[in-house]
């Protein structure tokens, strides 16, 4: 599967399942217009990680926490991170119809998100 293809079909997957957790499981937290909702904030998302996270992992001293205790603390991080975007997209309606009632509905949401975003990644990598 090509690099474009597999990026499109991980774009629909996690915008998919961001509307579906939030309309069925995460309904009392966070509150979703329609699927164009989901994918604007699967793209702001997306964005957010591109530029925040490789500033986030750059120090030498975040590497070797991250041999010391095998990638925790910067899952740990990341997940933390993503729940602020999350939370920021969702309080100061940049995408109409997406709302976040608090952070810990934005945490718990993230954690939900990531393991689709994991699905996604399994099913529609990159294959060589």
């Amino acid at each position: 599967m090509d690099t474009m293809r597999s990026l499109l079909y991980r774009f629909v997957w996690n915008a998919l399942g961001l509307f579906l957790l939030a309309k069925g499981i995460y309904d009392d937290g966070v509150q979703i217009g329609g699927l164009s909702a989901a994918a604007g904030v699967v793209l702001l998302l997306s964005l957010a990680q591109a530029f925040v996270r490789p500033a986030s992992s750059s120090s030498a001293c975040d590497l070797s926490h991250q041999f010391a205790d095998f990638g925790f603390a910067s899952f740990v991080a990341g997940l933390v991170l993503n729940a602020l975007v999350f939370f920021a997209i969702g309080q100061t309606q940049l995408i109409s119809g997406f709302h976040v009632r608090d952070f810990w509905a934005a945490l718990g949401m993230t954690v939900l998100y990531s393991l689709v975003n994991a699905v996604g990644a399994m099913l529609f990598g990159r294959r060589e």
